[in-house]
């Protein structure tokens, strides 16, 4: 399988127009090829097709105040492996104090111990002044806002913040940047990922360790106390334990956990929670047979999961009509028909 080391695309204002660049790079040197197009108006601006070893840098001049939409691709040319493909629109608009290009963070996924993000904006400016950033990152449950200063000499300048996201959780992020001069405002977005062990947010890892604890009783939270809070040795220990075949390279109590537990995370989860059907199915996995019904017991949508080799039935009734089913006493199936 072909690792792709890097890819970034990068708007750099300049004095009559803005260079659109693209850079890619493999970690294994090959024979590859790099188609693109540029389409201005749905016609044709540009196209080419490229040969390289293992990376590449194509720097485009595109014209201020139009919409050009890009594609690149890249392939591996023996096999004809698609190893990269992409597809965006750009625009850049001019205006008569200064003109700014795309935000650029040095990664775009940061690990838990990571403390800064370095945020690079090139402008390209008309003015020797002092103008206002204002920085605003958004999560599902984070709002952070930070405001700068930033001198701009006449020509191309190089904007660089250092941003401390050490205490922020682990998450994905939207970033919005307002430049602000006199009367003028002008707007960037940007995002980047904060994830901890298997890429999760903190939501995730806590839905991770909670149908643990669900399964196992309550296991693996001494598991975790037992190896000073550290997620990745607790979550290696617990399953060398569990192992029904420590001779073998498969843990299968533990591919049949991450099976079910992917599923249940796709399919049975409300407000990032696992619901009641989702805790069935971490426990028992997928039922023999389902019976639904759209209204009927106490006028309300309701389904019956049964595990006829387990000899076990579970009802389950969307009692307020949202979609959230919740899991009802057996005894409700008198009511049933």
């Amino acid at each position: 399988m072909w690792l792709i080391n890097f890819i970034q695309i990068s708007e750099i204002p300049q004095s009559e127009n803005y260079l659109l660049v693209i850079n890619f790079s493999s970690n294994e040197k090959g024979s590859y090829r790099a188609f693109y197009d540029v389409f201005e108006n749905k016609k044709i601006f540009k196209s080419e097709v490229i040969d390289f070893d293992s990376s590449i840098n194509l720097k485009i001049n595109l014209k201020y105040n139009e919409v050009y939409k890009v594609s690149f691709s890249v392939k591996n040319s023996k096999t004809d492996a698609i190893i990269s493909d992409t597809s965006f629109i750009t625009k850049i608009e001019n205006s008569n104090y200064f003109t700014i290009g795309k935000p650029i963070t040095n990664k775009e996924k940061y690990e838990e111990s990571d403390s800064l993000l370095i945020l690079k904006i090139p402008v390209y400016s008309k003015i020797d002044d002092t103008i206002d950033i204002e920085i605003k990152l958004e999560s599902l449950k984070t709002k952070i806002k930070k405001n700068y200063k930033f001198y701009l000499r006449s020509g191309e300048n190089d904007i660089e913040i250092s941003f401390e996201i050490k205490n922020l959780k682990l998450d994905r992020y939207e970033g919005k940047l307002l430049f602000k001069y006199k009367k003028l405002k002008i707007s960037r977005n940007f995002d980047f990922q904060k994830l901890g062990l298997f890429n999760l947010t903190s939501d995730e890892l806590k839905n991770l360790i909670f149908a643990l604890n669900y399964l196992y009783s309550g296991e693996f939270s001494k598991y975790l106390k037992k190896n000073n809070n550290d997620l990745k040795k607790a979550w290696e220990s617990f399953w060398k334990d569990k192992d029904p075949t420590p001779n073998t390279n498969l843990n299968e109590e533990k591919e049949l956990f991450l099976q079910r537990y992917h599923y249940v995370i796709k399919n049975y989860t409300r407000n990032n929670k696992i619901n009641a059907m989702g805790l069935i199915y971490l426990r028992y996995g997928p039922p023999d047979y389902i019976e639904k019904s759209e209204i009927n017991l106490y006028d309300r949508p309701y389904q019956i999961w049964y595990y006829e080799s387990l000899n076990l039935r579970f009802i389950f009734i969307d009692k307020y009509g949202t979609g959230d089913y919740e899991l009802a006493p057996s005894s409700w199936a008198d009511y049933i028909r």
